[in-house]
């Protein structure tokens, strides 16, 4: 009644200001026209009043979606492709209600932000004015209309709530933790014969003696895709048996062509980086480099080589002639071609463990309790080995659903197989399928996510958690951190073989992982309507009938001979929800440089932007308008200074600045980033030097849930940069590297709370090299390294430039039993050993560049397996007595007072390593080894 009173007021009242205007108008031409704008600006005025009460109902509709599509996925096989193409639209929908609900929190959060810390948000999200309103409004209404013509639909299709035939039960959530050990044996089962017979081919045991040896020998393991091809190769690589001066694993991708194989050859058996853009240069500098070291045969894997023509082959082989006779080439390929491509060749059919083998591999992951209390599931498990067509990769993934499964349900699992017969893709491929259909909804969406990394691509663990975290794709699991939920998901996956360890074979020693080929086919199968790749501007998948609106993840590999990037081919993905660039070759770079500042502006629903590994320098100014953005990704780059605008992106959870050495300053409103939970700054320690430097602006300690800060520079009280006080509330994981010491007052050491931090493994602490000939330094440094005490959790310590004389006792303080690697650098001296004697979990302990005399280990270390001594010019007598644990002592060049080593009672004393022009040192001084 009282709006109705309003309204006939108000339309009383522009009549007669109209009729003033317009005198020539008949009255009830006006009075409609009237009554018609006040009825618009009623409902206008009633949309904007409600906004809140429609994302609410938006927000429900949202979880029922959800539900629904959670529903459809883990309980009901649906055959029927309308169905399936209904489901796309509801899931695509459902992303948009999650644009809009996103953009809405993110406007309340940054306001009540604003009020509560008077902190500035210059661009991003004003107040929720009328403008604003109006425009969530209008973005309501267009969802809410989309959302009726997919209710329409489902009448059409007459829909319920059952569709589908109904999946079985499969306790779900069970996971033997106790899986690792004999996961990794289950990779060997049956393969034992076969790696023999490699061996011998490349070790020319069973060679003739009548017979000159070839300069080169290929041997070539051929075989269907999931067959064990890749294994075998490993487990060969892997055999300390092989003696090659030289050994490189290549893997190259489906579409990778012999240039990129090329290079990729030359990096692998040079360990330098290929910055020759001419084919013909690279053949050359890699014949010069066989060349120069004749005394060296190699061992080249080829790993999924997929070309199968002559040329391409012989291309890759011109310049590996010029190595030493007797170096071996061993190929993996799906393709029997490939073996008649060049002679000599050595051709080894894979085809496949023996049944018995698949059951035997099966029963270890699903029974590693043994068969006997299981009889009843001997023939369906025989049945089921049967059905794996010799595949391990099949066997494994089975039998680790098999894990912990009753009787009716591994019954259920072969009826699966037998109904997938004939699928189109092979039976290996339809095997994993079935694998892939028990997994839970979240971990089947966190699968399909990984079709974003390129075949044969190595991550790590906490990367892809991070992304999947950015996506929304991690679903909270009470109070646990979502990184801990995230590496619950992965190692799920890692169990059921979706994913695979790498040996480590980098000098970070960080774990690295990749999609065995056949998984990655699969990843890309089930996201086949939501990803898409991209390589050097051309779509991989053309034709598939999907709309642009539905892809939400594309992947954009850089092709090696490409120098320029062609963006174009990303526009019409407005609606891209993650973008990642990649280069073909491991050590290449994206051409990113020249990208316009505002290309991303139309790419507003970004949740992750990885421009990793890529010449950028200056990081795109329409990067500060993704409002939505959770992840950035950085590393890798030639970055010298990140904008200003980059702070606007409220909801960052991660900035990734790994290895970007020309990093200076961060931008000074860092402490708007209060979503931040992983600032990465990791370079690797042995590149850190005086001049590595990067400015952390103040309020760092006010970013609560920061959780990653690899380095951290220290400033004095003055300017606006932080001091080391701001690390006192911060709950810091992972490495920690503290810079410039020398500058902290004692009181500020103690207050960093660095006792607390319990979850600090790897800690680095570093004064400026000038410090330590600075009289007042070495007292300080004293008090300061004293009062910086660690948590006793700590797994690795390593000391640089430190300028005092006296060490702490906490360095040898046996609560430290987690302790496994000191390392002592350019320290004033080393009359400190004993304190660590008692350390024991010790194993690595290296000294270099200390002055003094003498070294003197006369007990403890019982847990000592490697010792280094490098650079230590001064040094002239080492003594190391009843070390039982000593496997192996490391004398670096840069040595050359060195006259007498001993060492005794060392029980599994192997060896003294002496690098370079130590080789010949022993002619004037002495070595004395009486191990036992």
């Amino acid at each position: 009644m009282e709006n109705s009173t309003e309204n006939s007021i108000l339309v009383d009242g522009i009549k007669t200001i109209w009729g003033w205007l317009n005198p020539a108008l008949p009255e009830k031409i006006v009075e409609k026209a009237l009554d018609i704008g006040c009825s618009v600006f009623q409902s206008e005025v009633s949309r904007y009043k409600n906004v809140e009460e429609g994302l609410g109902r938006l927000k429900r509709t949202s979880e029922r979606i959800d539900s629904l599509l959670t529903d459809a996925e883990e309980r009901r096989h649906i055959d029927d492709v309308s169905v399936k193409k209904w489901l796309r639209d509801l899931k695509s929908v459902s992303f948009n209600t999650d644009d809009l609900l996103d953009t809405y929190q993110t406007a309340l959060n940054v306001h009540k932000k604003r009020k509560r810390y008077q902190i500035n948000f210059p661009s991003l999200l004003p107040e929720l004015g009328p403008f604003q309103r109006r425009r969530f409004a209008a973005e309501i209404d267009k969802v809410d209309n989309k959302l009726e013509e997919i209710s329409k639909s489902r009448q059409t299709l007459r829909l319920r709530g059952t569709d589908g035939a109904k999946k079985q039960a499969t306790g779900q959530n069970i996971l033997p933790f106790q899986t690792g050990s004999c996961h990794d044996s289950a990779r060997i089962l049956g393969l034992v014969r076969e790696k023999k017979e490699i061996l011998e081919l490349l070790t020319d045991a069973g060679a003739s003696t009548s017979v000159p040896m070839p300069r080169i020998t290929f041997v070539v393991i051929h075989g269907a895709a999931g067959i064990g091809k890749t294994t075998l190769a490993q487990m060969v690589y892997d055999d300390p048996s092989l003696n090659f001066g030289i050994k490189a694993w290549v893997c190259l991708t489906e579409r990778c062509d012999v240039s990129t194989a090329m290079k990729k050859i030359y990096e692998k058996m040079t360990g330098l980086k290929c910055d020759y853009g001419d084919f013909g240069t690279v053949q050359e500098r890699l014949r010069e480099h066989l060349k120069r070291r004749p005394e060296d045969n190699f061992l080249l894997v080829i790993d999924n080589l997929w070309a199968s023509d002559f040329h391409f082959l012989e291309t890759l082989i011109v310049p590996l002639l010029a190595g030493r006779k007797g170096s071996k080439v061993l190929i993996t390929t799906r393709y029997e071609r490939t073996c008649q491509v060049c002679e000599p060749i050595q051709r080894f059919k894979l085809t496949g463990l023996h049944y018995e083998d698949c059951w035997l591999l099966i029963q270890s992951l699903a029974l590693p309790q043994g068969i006997d209390h299981h009889k009843d599931l001997e023939p369906i498990g025989k049945e089921i080995a049967m059905r794996c067509y010799g595949s391990p990769m099949a066997a494994k993934a089975l039998g680790a659903l098999l894990n912990r499964r009753s009787a009716e349900e591994w019954s259920n699992v072969l009826s699966e197989m037998q109904a997938l017969k004939d699928d189109s893709n092979g039976p290996v491929l339809a095997s994993l399928k079935i694998s892939y259909h028990h997994l839970r909804y979240r971990l089947k969406q966190c699968f399909g996510y990984c079709s974003i990394f390129p075949n044969g691509c190595l991550f790590e663990r906490d990367q892809l958690i991070r992304y999947w975290i950015a996506e929304g794709l991690i679903q909270p699991e009470g109070r646990r951190r979502l990184e801990a939920v995230g590496i619950k998901y992965f190692d799920d996956l890692l169990w059921r073989s979706f994913f695979e360890k790498v040996p480590i074979c980098d000098k970070d020693q960080v774990e690295r992982y990749r999609m065995p080929s056949l998984m990655h086919d699969l990843a890309k199968q089930v996201s086949e309507y939501e990803f898409q790749g991209l390589l050097s501007g051309n779509r991989v998948f053309e034709s598939r009938g999907i709309e642009e609106a539905q892809v939400r993840y594309a992947s954009f590999i850089q092709q090696s001979d490409d120098s320029t990037l062609n963006l174009e081919c990303i526009q019409p993905y407005s609606h891209l929800r993650t973008l990642k660039f990649s280069h073909e070759l491991s050590n290449g770079l994206v051409p990113l440089n020249s990208t316009p500042a505002h290309f991303f502006c139309k790419f507003v629903h970004l949740r992750v932007l990885d421009m990793s590994n890529s010449d950028l320098e200056q990081v795109p100014i329409s990067v500060g308008e993704l409002i939505h953005l959770r992840f950035l990704g950085l590393s890798n780059t030639k970055i010298r200074t990140l904008p200003e605008k980059i702070c606007d992106l409220f909801n960052l959870q991660t900035l990734e600045l790994k290895g970007c050495s020309k990093l200076q300053h961060l931008p000074k409103g860092l402490q708007r980033l209060f979503n931040l939970r992983h600032l990465d700054l990791h370079l690797d320690w042995e590149e850190i030097t005086d001049s590595t430097e990067v400015a952390i602006p103040r309020g760092i300690g006010q970013l609560g849930d920061l959780q990653t800060l690899p380095r951290f520079n220290v400033v004095s009280d003055k300017g606006q940069d932080c001091n080391m006080i701001e690390l006192n509330h911060l709950n810091l994981r992972g490495d920690l590297c503290i810079l410039n010491l020398e500058k902290v007052p004692m009181g500020d050491a103690k207050n960093a709370n660095l006792e607390e931090k319990q979850f600090i493994e790897k800690l680095m602490l570093r004064w400026h090299s000038s410090a330590r000939t600075n009289k007042r330094h070495q007292q300080e440094s004293e008090e300061v390294i004293k009062a910086i005490k660690p948590h006793n959790k700590l797994t690795c310590l390593w000391i640089v430039n430190y300028p005092g004389t006296k060490y702490p006792t906490w360095m040898g303080d046996t609560s430290f039993e987690k302790l496994e690697t000191i390392r002592i650098s350019n320290c004033n001296n080393f009359k400190f050993l004993s304190l660590f004697g008692k350390l024991s979990r010790l194993i690595n302990l290296q000294i270099d560049n200390v002055p003094g005399d003498t070294i003197s280990m006369l007990v403890g270390f019982q847990s000592l397996k490697h010792l280094i001594l490098k650079n230590l010019k001064s040094l002239e007598d080492v003594i190391l007595r009843n070390l039982n644990s000593l496997c192996k002592l490391t004398l670096e060049n840069e040595m050359p007072e060195l006259k007498v080593v001993f060492i005794s009672g060392c029980s599994v004393f192997q060896a003294v390593v002496m690098e370079g022009d130590l080789h010949n040192k022993y002619e004037r001084g002495t070595l004395i080894v009486d191990a036992k």
